[in-house]
């Protein structure tokens, strides 16, 4: 995370104030999900964002971020542990950066490219078949 982000904003100096309080809250996510599910996760918070967003700029009633979101995963998605771990987390994040620069996609633009390239680098094991 910190390699991507370094090539996103540069030096950590120059990083945005969001992007160190953010960035805890995307390795949460990324450790109780895995790089695949979490990689998931981050496309469905865009999706949420960007719907938040076009509502917004429609003028239409608003909803929020997380109702978006809730929208956009799959409803077996709740409940376990860890999942409400990744929620809130998400949550946060989201809300961390509502008044700061940059826009918030910009971070699950980064959080999606280190999933990709963890997952493509180091792929989960295949399951091994039983036989009956």
């Amino acid at each position: 995370m910190f390699d991507e982000m370094h090539e996103r904003f540069g030096r950590r100096a120059g990083w945005p104030p969001s992007a160190s309080l953010v960035s805890p809250f995307f390795r949460i996510i990324f450790e109780t999900l895995g790089p695949e599910e979490a990689g998931a996760f981050f496309e469905k918070a865009r999706q949420a964002h960007r719907k938040k967003h076009q509502v917004a700029d429609a003028g239409a009633y608003q909803f929020g971020f997380a109702q978006y979101l809730a929208v956009a995963i799959d409803d077996s998605w709740h409940g376990s542990v860890r999942h409400v771990a990744a929620w809130e987390a998400m949550k946060a994040a989201h809300e961390i950066t509502r008044n700061d620069n940059p826009d918030f996609e910009q971070y699950i633009e980064t959080a999606v490219n280190v999933c990709a390239e963890i997952s493509r680098t180091h792929p989960a094991p295949a399951l091994a078949s039983t036989s009956s």
